[in-house]
């Protein structure tokens, strides 16, 4: 059974480990080899996928904090 999806606020709030963990979790496009950098920013955090043995991500998913204009 795959865990049910999160809200925004609940994933920024995750330690790397943790969104590592969750996003392998709940991304079909994940591979076992594969391997997950998250960098995180001032507005949120960036997730970055690398197929075993490359330097340049194949995706790249981004979590953005609920900024007022």
């Amino acid at each position: 059974m795959k865990p049910s999806r999160k809200r925004i606020d609940e994933i920024l709030s995750m330690s790397e480990r943790e969104l590592s963990q969750y996003l392998r979790e709940t991304d079909n496009t994940l591979q076992p080899t594969d391997s997950i950098k998250i960098m995180t920013f001032e507005h949120g955090v960036k997730a970055f996928y690398y197929h075993k043995d490359l330097q340049k991500p194949y995706k790249t998913r981004v979590f953005l904090k609920n900024v007022e204009s």
